[in-house]
C-alpha cells in the first residue's frame, strides 16, 4: 500500500502502482471504522467493484448503524464495462490491442444494487449532472454508491508519457476494436486542451 498525506486531517491510500484489484472498498470501510467522523470517499473501477466491492457492500449493510452519520461515506464507481487499467497497460507496454474476451465485463447497475440492499444509490451518465450527483452523495447521512457511466475509449493518459509507450499504444490502436473511437476522442481532448490555453480564454 502506498499512503500519502494532504493537509490534515486528509489522508489517501492506494494499491502500490495500481497493481492490486479491489483494495479501495475495504480500505474505505477500515478508514470509516477508524475515523467515523471523517468524510471517506473511495474511487473504484467497475472491475474491482465486481471482484470484491459488491460483496463488501453487504459488510457495509451489516454495520450500517456504525458506518452511517453526517460525515459523507461514498463509493464512487466508474462504470466503463472494461478492465481498463490492464487494457491500457497491454496497449502502452506490450503494444497489443484490446482482447475483449478477457477485458470486457458485464454492465451491472451498481447504484440500483446499493438501493436493493438498503444503501443510497446515485446514477450519473451526463457531464452536466456531475455537480448535482456529488452534492447529493456528500449530503447523504448513509453510505452511498455513486455510479458514473464513463467512456471506455477515453485514454487514462498520465501527465507524462514515455515515447516508447506512445509508439506501442499507436501500434496497438491499428488492430484495436476501439481504435477509431480512441483516435477521435483523443484528438478532441487535445484540441480542447489547446483551446483552453489560447490568449484571452477565461480560466
Amino acid at each position: 500500500m502506498c499512503r500519502t498525506s494532504a493537509p490534515r486531517p486528509r489522508r489517501h491510500a492506494q494499491a502500490e502502482q495500481l497493481a492490486t484489484m479491489g483494495p479501495g472498498t475495504p480500505y474505505a470501510i477500515a478508514a470509516r471504522f477508524a475515523h467515523p467522523d471523517w468524510p471517506v470517499i473511495a474511487f473504484v473501477g467497475d472491475g474491482a467493484f465486481q471482484m470484491s466491492g459488491m460483496a463488501e457492500m453487504i459488510t457495509v449493510k451489516r454495520y450500517l448503524d456504525r458506518l452511517s452519520g453526517p460525515a459523507p461515506f461514498v463509493f464512487c464507481v466508474f462504470n466503463n464495462r472494461d478492465l481498463n487499467q490492464v487494457t491500457w497497460e497491454q496497449r502502452a507496454i506490450a503494444g497489443d490491442p484490446k482482447f475483449p474476451g478477457s477485458q470486457d465485463i458485464p454492465d451491472i447497475p451498481y447504484a440500483k444494487y446499493a438501493e436493493l440492499i438498503g444503501l443510497k444509490g446515485i446514477y450519473c451518465d451526463k457531464p452536466k449532472k456531475i455537480g448535482k450527483a456529488w452534492d447529493e452523495a456528500l449530503s447523504s447521512d448513509r453510505p452511498v454508491v455513486l455510479e458514473f457511466k464513463v467512456d471506455v475509449e477515453i485514454a487514462p493518459i498520465p501527465p507524462h508519457i514515455m515515447k516508447t509507450q506512445g509508439k506501442k499504444a499507436a501500434k496497438a490502436a491499428v488492430r484495436d476494436p476501439e481504435g477509431v473511437g480512441i483516435a477521435v476522442k483523443g484528438a478532441r481532448q487535445k484540441i480542447t486542451e489547446l483551446a483552453e490555453h489560447l490568449p484571452g480564454r477565461r480560466p
